[in-house]
């Protein structure tokens, strides 16, 4: 899912997704910011603010750092319940806390030089504490899922703890009766982050009702594995469709293969609903197949394991609605940056469009859907359109799509006056060859996969790989580096989105992102051979089957995207107030 000049719900949903990058990448990073920071705030109010002598370091920075540990332990006792708790996560807002909280100390002193301030007083410290208080008010509240009361009292426990066991009791009278300033300025910023956590909250309404609760709907599915809240939240919003699937199956040598095609899309994102769509197929129809993306987008996403469940249930009442053992020999038309792949199998057409390497998110219904006219009015009343998805790029501009339409249309012409012929069908995935392709982040749990049709005594190979789309060099690079024994017709990706949910910039990792062009080559090579030894003369069916099934729709994506940017605007406003009154903070205390 790549940005888009015109960009549509989803992809803008997308864009968000670089806020959930923002933390560190492990809790380890975030202990030790924590206690970095902490160990700052000590020693330079010791130092510079009190003007204290080594032996009081002595005494109060060991104290300090064990009461820190301690509230730890009590932030997390004082959050049970909310849908997020967990040490790793309190230490990521910690340790952001102590960032600001010493921030604020180190530019309070610049501040004193700059404005030649003196004596120094301890405001800074009294408004770095509170600056650390409202952030964790922020993040308590609208991650964590606290009530604001909840969330404004817990707040309160470590940075109060943490201060009062590193100030020394003799300064408390000063502290009352001279940081004014920094009680007043720390108040302010305090409710500037109250205020915000209810209009943000409340900035997707209509259409979305909290949006901090479905960003922690996401963060719970995306972090824990708990899809419950997620699919609770989009099925309950979804609507009924009628989806078409469409499989040509190959008998062969006692064996079968199948190419299917869904007319559902994966996703939405990592194990939620239909993410893992493409492996359910391929091991409904025990491992022998190659799970196709069709043309079609997030909104026909299934929102749930149960609708999931209904879905594949009901393809076990496939209708056949052709059989033969004829086919052609595969037609390839490029035009520009597309590419058109087909092949006929009687009556029915297979036609699979690429704009590798140029690459294109998922291609509009339309485009199925003037081919589907197209094929019915020159004698394919069945045309199965392929999105190979094997390459990411940006939505289908009005040039491409007009040349992806052309290209196929001369495809499926030219297909039409192709003689047939008896075929012969061989299959291959990572489970038949004994060197296989380590199971990366890249890959679901399909792997890879080969089907190899021999006609005319020549073999050509369509390949497949269950992952979330390919780097955009991968396809034309596979495809020179075939031995001869076939010709690679197409690779064409499941888009899985099992596999989602990754610290990159688009959420995953495309094949070849980290396992090598040349091994990724390699075992293809090995599959086709495979596929080449095991092939044997073979039939083909094409069956039907529908499903009235929930899917997400478009309303959903709208909402969403409307929620978060709304969301994302009054938090800019926020933060920019929250940045002039800390500079006012400097200027004037």
């Amino acid at each position: 899912m790549m940005l888009a000049p015109r960009r549509d719900h989803v992809s803008n949903i997308h864009r968000h997704w670089t806020v959930t990058r923002i933390n560190p990448s492990s809790s380890r990073v975030s202990y030790t910011i924590w206690i970095a920071c902490a160990v700052i705030i000590v020693v330079v109010s010791h130092v510079y603010n009190l003007q204290a002598g080594i032996e009081s370091l002595v005494v109060y920075l060991p104290l300090s750092l064990v009461a820190l540990l301690a509230s730890h332990f009590l932030d997390y006792i004082a959050l049970r319940g909310t849908p997020v708790r967990k040490f790793s996560k309190i230490a990521h807002v910690s340790a952001f806390a102590n960032v600001f909280w010493s921030l604020t100390i180190l530019l309070g002193i610049a501040a004193d030089f700059v404005f030649s301030k003196s004596p120094p007083s301890l405001d800074y410290v009294i408004a770095g504490m509170l600056l650390a208080v409202g952030f964790r008010i922020g993040l308590f509240i609208s991650v964590f899922g606290a009530s604001t009361a909840r969330g404004i009292l817990v707040s309160f426990i470590q940075p109060l703890i943490f201060f009062f066991a590193f100030m020394p009791p003799s300064s408390y009278h000063s502290i009352a009766t001279q940081s004014y300033a920094g009680f007043a300025f720390g108040a302010l910023l305090l409710a500037i982050v109250i205020v915000w956590t209810v209009i943000a909250d409340r900035a997707g309404r209509p259409g979305v009702k909290s949006t901090f609760g479905l960003f922690r709907a996401f963060l719970v599915a995306w972090s824990e594995n708990r899809v419950d809240m997620i699919e609770e939240l989009i099925e309950a919003r979804a609507h009924e469709n009628v989806i078409t699937t469409k499989v040509i199956r190959f008998s062969f040598a006692g064996d079968q293969a199948v190419i299917i095609l869904p007319e559902v899309h994966p996703g939405p994102f990592s194990m939620v609903g239909g993410s893992n769509l493409p492996f359910l197929l391929y091991e409904r129809f025990s491992k022998r197949a190659l799970v196709m993306h069709s043309v079609s987008d997030h909104s026909l996403n299934i929102p749930s394991k149960k609708e999931v469940e209904k879905y594949i249930k009901d393809l076990g009442q496939m209708t056949t609605t052709e059989k033969g053992d004829s086919c052609s020999a595969p037609v390839q038309v490029k035009i520009n940056n597309s590419t058109s792949t087909g092949i006929a199998f009687g009556n029915t057409a297979m036609v699979m469009l690429s704009l590798a390497p140029t690459g294109m998110e998922d291609i509009p219904r339309s485009v199925s859907s003037e081919l589907e006219s197209f094929g019915a009015a020159i004698g394919f009343p069945d045309v199965l359109v392929v999105d190979c998805h094997n390459a990411m790029g940006r939505h289908l501009s009005d040039s491409d799509r007009k040349d992806l339409i052309a290209s196929a249309k001369q495809c499926l012409d030219q297909l039409k006056k192709q003689p047939q012929k008896h075929f012969r069908v061989g299959f291959a995935s990572l489970d038949d060859i004994d060197d296989r392709i380590d199971r990366t982040e890249e890959l679901g749990q399909g792997g890879l996969a080969v089907l190899v049709i021999n006609v005319d005594n020549k073999n050509y190979a369509i390949g497949w790989a269950d992952s979330n789309n390919m780097q955009n060099t991968v396809r034309n690079y596979i495809v020179s580096k075939m031995n001869g024994d076939a010709t690679m017709l197409e690779i064409c990706s499941s888009d899985t989105h099992s596999t989602s949910g990754k610290r990159t910039r688009v959420g995953y990792f495309a094949l070849g992102t980290t396992t090598s062009p040349d091994k990724i080559a390699a075992v293809y090579n090995q599959l086709c051979s495979k596929a080449i030894e095991m092939a044997a003369g073979s039939a083909f069916e094409l069956a039907c089957a529908q499903s009235a099934i929930k899917v997400m729709g478009k309303k959903q994506f709208e909402d969403y995207s409307t929620a978060l940017d709304r969301s994302l605007n009054v938090t800019k406003i926020f933060v920019a107030i929250t940045v002039a009154s800390f500079i006012a903070m400097l200027a004037l205390a």
